[in-house]
């Protein structure tokens, strides 16, 4: 009993003792007032919370229109769960491009055959006639018909019907498909996809959050919700993130009443 009573005394000092600021994860950094002030990260973290206080995330999303994991994240991820709870937080970008190739001629090689491509100038022609409007419900409902295997002009017949897309959006998609315009998008496409920074993208759907491109940000796909309320900065709290935690802390509880 004395010896457990001595390690429980010292284990409490050991975590109350103020930590080694060079181990906190820099993630960490800005999370508390007072790690903020007895690390020294004041400055830095103030700065960031002017820079980014109220305003929305940027999430730019590469994706490529017949690729299985690209649907699935659309269909799954993107559209029901980030663009359903936090549109008031979140600015959704896609480029339809993907693991494509500009070729020396310039036309475009893309990894799911002509069709992909065919699909993928659809896309930013769509994205680009949609003006102020958001593209994403409409996207993701052709992805979702694709993946079940729908032809895609019945695919894209039956979302327009069911989001009301109206004729003007229509007749600008069209006739951007079938002029110059198309294929200066994708290339612009092309150009984003491989301008991300500072890593390269190495598979699609690959996520850019506020213009940052990194290999570990991927492994936030499948919960973006959580890289969201962790990283946006308001006033008061996403009311997705707050019902969330809540959750949590009753599943806590539950938890330990039930030990």
């Amino acid at each position: 009993m004395l010896g457990l009573l001595i390690f429980l005394t010292g284990l409490s000092l050991t975590l109350g003792a103020a930590p080694d600021c060079a181990k906190i994860p820099p993630s960490l950094w800005c999370a508390n007032p007072t790690i903020q002030s007895t690390c020294g990260f004041t400055e830095p973290c103030k700065k960031h919370e002017i820079a980014t206080s109220q305003h929305k995330l940027n999430i730019t999303v590469l994706v490529e229109a017949l690729c299985p994991d690209c649907q699935q994240f659309l269909t799954k991820q993107l559209y029901p769960v980030i663009f359903k709870n936090f549109a008031d937080y979140v600015n959704i970008q896609l480029v339809p491009f993907g693991n494509a190739k500009v070729l020396q001629d310039g036309t475009i090689q893309c990894q799911h055959g002509e069709q992909e491509c065919s699909i993928n100038k659809f896309q930013s022609c769509f994205i680009d006639s949609m003006a102020d409007q958001n593209p994403l419900p409409a996207i993701a409902c052709i992805e979702e018909n694709l993946a079940k295997k729908v032809e895609f002009a019945d695919a894209v017949q039956q979302c327009f019907e069911k989001l009301q897309i109206g004729g003007d959006v229509q007749r600008l998609t069209q006739s951007c498909l079938v002029s110059k315009l198309g294929t200066q998008l994708q290339l612009q496409a092309a150009k984003a996809t491989s301008e991300v920074w500072p890593e390269q993208h190495k598979f699609v759907p690959w996520v850019v959050v506020n213009g940052v491109s990194l290999v570990k940000l991927q492994g936030f796909q499948n919960d973006l919700a959580v890289l969201i309320c962790e990283w946006y900065s308001g006033d008061k709290p996403i009311p997705f993130c707050e019902a969330s935690l809540k959750k949590k802390y009753r599943n806590s509880s539950v938890r330990l009443f039930s030990n």
